[in-house]
């Protein structure tokens, strides 16, 4: 992986020199010619800023330390905090210094940054107003006095003592000059030599014959942490072999761990969320955006419109591809994938893929075939779920009170295992998944929020997405298990429990069409439940309740009773002449589907006889 994301950061140009990195600034200080700080101006964008890496920052002042300055605290140069740069503490509500221990560090900080801009003033003109702005508190004061007040906004506007601040000097930022670089290069060499005990050894991203860095800079964009995360990373001894320390057990030289550094962050700012996990595809060369599936996987599109183009494309891209009519140079690309999480300031590699372009846009039609569910009218395939959206219907919608790491703990396991599938058509959905699934669908038909959802005549999108990613993942189960599930109503599937779901469905909609009033919630809620795990027991009994029920109808809407009793004996005549007992887990899943296809068949029906006013309805109006 080391490798892969080092050539990825030679192919896209990235800044991978080390002692340099692109930081998210949000702000300037505008300083004049003569030293006076003027101005705060907006910026949040990315910029190539100095870095120094942890154990920099711990060396830091033990090196000013031995060039007679006095320091405590290590700080950056010319981009950190406005904590640190200006002492911008931050404030409750009111007024007071909220962590007076950490404001009182960030002065000590705040010391060092003024000291390195002094000691790079001497050799760069160009800072040298600013090392002047700096030295004066009463021109420090001012400004900090416009950074509180800025603070007080609300909005985007709103300035935190977090965010990272740098200086507009001679019309532009300062860290667009590279008038400061060889300075801050000297410097560095200066401060922190580079030199390992096991001299030249073979470079883990490289192969080649090099000098290991003894620590790497951390990942600054998985998120979880303000200082970053370590992918590489030996900080005790049970980590460490042979006499080797730290880096030496994984050599790495800094140039490659810079670039490693670069590419995985520049990754995750486009990466896509699974539960916890940041997860990131790339390729070995450049293909067209059009070729590249991944962002389909977590969004299908906006529409359903775009939702067909995506499959439809697929499928014009895998004939293409193996019908040699792509360039040799897309044909033969390969892709990377992995997932990964903080954990304790390090980077948890979860999961890590490589295959060919062409096996990546298989598994991305293949996934979305299995995955594909008629809607609940019944006439056309429903909204395709996003990865992490098909992830959280797993268990009901968070409560807003509710922590994100407590929610997803339940499911927390079924991350890498749902990721995995997606990119195997292979491999087979967790059978744990499909438990979490009957588990929360169960109880939204037993509370009457899943008829609700599907009978709103104004319908809940969410709520409408989750039911449908649930039935689509339940199918991409049994087909996964080398089962036959279709996306709509299988009349001939072979599985007696599918069909028990289907008369459970018709029953309901018998007793709700014969009745006053509408009492299918009430069936279902009171029902559902037992006929799905015991149906001998309980459809036996609605069966006979049922006849009633037909034999009313047949005076008032003859049309509709001929429709049940001839639904009703084809259900009869796939279920034979008995009932099942009991039904298992995954047989409960298949009743959920024959339930669900045929209420959307029902559906479908009802919205042809809306067409046709001559022709019976399913439903009181």
């Amino acid at each position: 992986m080391l490798a892969q994301l080092v050539e990825y950061a030679r192919q896209k140009g990235l800044g991978t020199e080390p002692g340099f990195t692109s930081k998210e600034l949000r702000w300037l200080a505008g300083v004049s010619p003569e030293g006076e700080l003027t101005e705060l101006i907006p910026l949040d964008q990315v910029k190539i800023a100095p870095d120094l890496s942890q154990p920099d920052m711990m060396g830091l002042p033990g090196y000013l330390r031995t060039q007679g300055h006095t320091v405590e605290q290590a700080a950056h140069f010319l981009a950190d905090t406005c904590a640190v740069v200006f002492g911008l503490p931050e404030r409750d509500a009111a007024g007071n210094i909220k962590k007076p221990d950490e404001h009182s560090k960030n002065l000590q900080k705040q010391a060092t940054f003024r000291l390195l801009i002094q000691l790079a003033a001497k050799n760069v003109p160009l800072l040298k107003p600013i090392a002047q702005a700096l030295s004066d508190p009463q021109q420090v004061q001012a400004f900090l006095q416009k950074l509180e007040a800025q603070a007080q906004k609300k909005g985007a506007e709103k300035l935190r003592p977090t965010d990272k601040i740098s200086f507009f000097v001679q019309g532009r930022c300062v860290l667009d000059c590279p008038d400061w670089h060889d300075w801050w290069r000297q410097f560095r060499a200066q401060a922190f030599p580079r030199s390992g005990a096991a001299g030249q050894m073979p470079s883990f991203a490289s192969g080649e014959l090099v000098t290991p860095a003894s620590t790497h800079p951390k990942v600054t964009r998985l998120g979880g942490s303000a200082f970053g995360h370590a992918l590489v990373t030996y900080d005790k001894e049970a980590f460490e072999s042979y006499g080797l320390s730290q880096g030496e057990n994984s050599a790495v030289e800094e140039a490659a761990a810079a670039a490693y550094r670069a590419g995985l962050d520049t990754l995750l700012e486009k990466a896509q969320t699974l539960g916890e996990m940041k997860v990131v595809v790339w390729y070995d060369r450049e293909i067209p955006e059009e070729d590249d599936f991944f962002r389909d996987l977590f969004a299908p599109g906006s529409s359903e419109a775009e939702e067909l183009q995506a499959l439809e494309r697929a499928y014009r891209v895998l004939q293409a591809l193996k019908a040699g009519q792509m360039p040799p140079q897309i044909r033969n690309s390969r892709f990377f994938a992995t997932a990964m999480s903080p954990a304790s300031g390090r980077v948890m590699v979860r999961d890590w893929q490589i295959g060919q372009l062409e096996e990546f846009v298989e598994a991305v039609k293949t996934w979305f075939e299995h995955l594909t569910i008629v809607r609940r009218s019944g006439d056309r395939a429903a909204s395709l779920p996003g990865l992490n959206r098909l992830f959280l219907s797993l268990q009901r919608p968070k409560s807003p009170e509710q922590k994100l790491d407590d929610y997803l703990k339940p499911i927390k396991t079924l991350q890498v295992p749902l990721w995995r599938a997606a990119l195997n058509p292979k491999m087979s959905i967790p059978y744990a998944a499909v438990a979490k699934i009957m588990e929360t669908h169960t109880a939204e038909v037993m509370t009457g929020a899943f008829s609700e959802a599907l009978r709103a005549q104004k319908p809940d999108a969410a709520a409408l997405g989750r039911i449908y990613a649930r039935m689509g993942l339940l199918k991409a189960y049994h087909i996964r298990k080398g089962g036959s599930m279709s996306t709509a109503l299988d009349p001939q599937h072979p599985s007696s429990s599918y069909h028990c779901g289907r008369l459970m469905c018709l029953l309901a909609q018998i007793q709700e069409a014969a009745s006053e009033s509408d009492i299918n919630a009430g069936v279902v809620q009171r029902y559902y439940g037992a006929a799905s795990s015991t149906p001998a027991l309980v459809l036996g009994r609605l069966t006979r309740l049922s006849q009633h029920h037909l034999a009313r109808m047949a005076k008032d809407s003859p049309g509709l009773a001929h429709w049940f009793n001839s639904q009703l004996a084809q259900v009869w005549s796939a279920l034979g002449p008995t009932l099942p007992r009991t039904l298992s887990l995954e047989e409960q899943s298949l009743f959920a589907l024959g339930y669900y296809h045929q209420l959307a068949q029902s559906r479908k029906k009802e919205a042809t006889q809306t067409q046709d006013p001559s022709a019976p309805s399913l439903s009181r109006e």
